[in-house]
């Protein structure tokens, strides 16, 4: 009987493990947007007064810091939410994963700037990370007028030689750029340029707008010069590089472009999608 009753217990215990084992890809699955929704699972749906989702990617553009000309060749992924008032929409970060892909994007001609002839230790490579709290404006967006997004960033650069510290703007003393759907105007010797809110798609009964082909601008910022590249030889490495692309380069003399397609839905079109 003893014996009997041990085999039982065993037997529920390894039941109930593959019984869990079982059940685990459906409880990972629970409690995720689906869908039309399913971009939106990072929406940070537990915070007080978020009502929009918001989910962009930048699949082109680029980014020219003095001399420095560097195409967007690799996606670069926002998300997050807002709370939107009558006077205000205050951007809310994610509640997992980054509010900003730090997505490394491939300089041409690597290091040297001679195309063709890139090599592992001339490979080159930036980065923008956020810097500083995102802030969002569909209204501005949809209107292509003023700040549609700004966006405080830190361009990280990448080659071996440089280490893992150089970076162009601080968490303290970011890169602001303030991009626009609409038309800027930028100190001499930029031009104006334009951007536009992309073709205009309402689903779902409204609950989801699309974006698409969108472009956001902006090419009146400054850069600072790099600091932390190199290690040691930092003194000798940073003036090399402040040579080679103008840096510091005031405003007037750089641009931010990114296009991609950019979706705002319901917080609560988004949590019935589960």
């Amino acid at each position: 009987m003893r014996r009997a009753r041990k085999h039982a217990t065993a037997l529920t215990a390894i039941l109930s493990v593959a019984l869990a084992v079982l059940l685990a890809p459906a409880a990972a699955l629970a409690g995720k947007p689906k869908g039309e929704y399913a971009v939106f699972s990072a929406c940070p749906l537990g915070t007080a007064g978020v009502t929009q989702c918001v989910y962009a990617q930048f699949t082109g553009g680029e980014l020219t810091l003095g001399s420095l000309h560097v195409p967007i060749g690799h996606t670069i992924t926002m998300q997050g939410g807002l709370i939107v008032s009558e006077t205000s929409e205050t951007f809310v970060n994610p509640t997992e994963g980054q509010t900003l892909s730090p997505t490394a994007q491939e300089v041409p001609g690597g290091l040297l700037g001679l195309p063709g002839h890139e090599s592992e230790s001339s490979a080159f490579s930036i980065a923008m990370e956020l810097a500083g709290s995102v802030s969002l404006s569909r209204g501005n967006l949809a209107g292509e007028t003023g700040t549609a997004l700004k966006l405080p960033v830190r361009v990280h650069l990448k080659n071996v030689f440089l280490g893992e510290a150089c970076f162009i703007g601080t968490t303290t003393a970011p890169v602001t750029l303030n991009l626009t759907t609409g038309a800027t105007s930028p100190p001499k010797p930029n031009l104006p340029i334009k951007g536009s809110k992309g073709e205009f798609e309402s689903k779902e009964g409204g609950n989801l707008v699309v974006y698409k082909n969108d472009s956001l601008v902006e090419n009146a910022f400054s850069s600072p010069a790099p600091k932390g590249c190199g290690g040691a030889q930092e003194s000798l490495i940073v003036p090399v590089l402040n040579s080679k692309y103008g840096w510091p380069s005031a405003a007037g003399k750089n641009t931010a472009v990114l296009k991609g397609t950019s979706k705002f839905a319901s917080a609560a079109a988004v949590k019935a999608s589960e």
